[in-house]
């Protein structure tokens, strides 16, 4: 919500607060400098240029209950040593859903980079640009659990759907 100051003016945008009962709330929040230009986008055009999106929902290998949560979906254990981004949903307007990529699959590599969750995935991603094509390494598990790799290409997409 809204940071005011005595006057009533927005001078920020609180972004979280910490809670105890053993002592005072600690709050935090982003200053009305740094947020004007993003609302003023948001306004004019509805959305943040510059940001980008894959056409992905997807889970992590790398946290056990995420694991576990693939694994009762897979029906099967994953090899212990095996990691990789687990594929939930593909955005039927994406570039990568006219890729071999289907729901079930893994991806495990991208430009080269071995991936296991979003903070990996995002900082190999963020190096190209909008437009720019991007080489992934994936894996389906196929009816016998027998693991079938293969590699894809897809486009970085801008991200103008101003769901923040």
């Amino acid at each position: 919500g809204a940071l005011v100051n005595m006057y009533g003016q927005v001078i920020g945008i609180t972004s979280s607060k910490y809670v105890s009962s053993s002592y005072e709330g600690l709050g935090f929040a982003i200053t009305i400098n740094e947020a004007m230009p993003i609302i003023k986008e948001l306004i004019d055009v509805g959305y943040v240029s510059g940001r980008f999106r894959i056409g992905i929902t997807f889970l992590g290998t790398d946290v056990e209950a995420s694991r576990k949560a693939i694994e009762e979906e897979l029906k099967f254990k994953l090899p212990d040593d095996f990691n990789g981004v687990y594929i939930m949903a593909i955005s039927e307007d994406s570039s990568i859903a006219q890729t071999d990529l289907k729901i079930g699959d893994f991806i495990v590599e991208i430009d080269g980079i071995k991936i296991k969750n979003y903070d990996e995935l995002y900082a190999v991603v963020k190096g190209f640009d909008v437009g720019q094509k991007i080489k992934a390494k994936c894996v389906h598990f196929d009816d016998t659990n027998e693991m079938k790799e293969y590699e894809i290409e897809f486009e970085l997409m801008s991200d103008t759907s101003g769901n923040y």
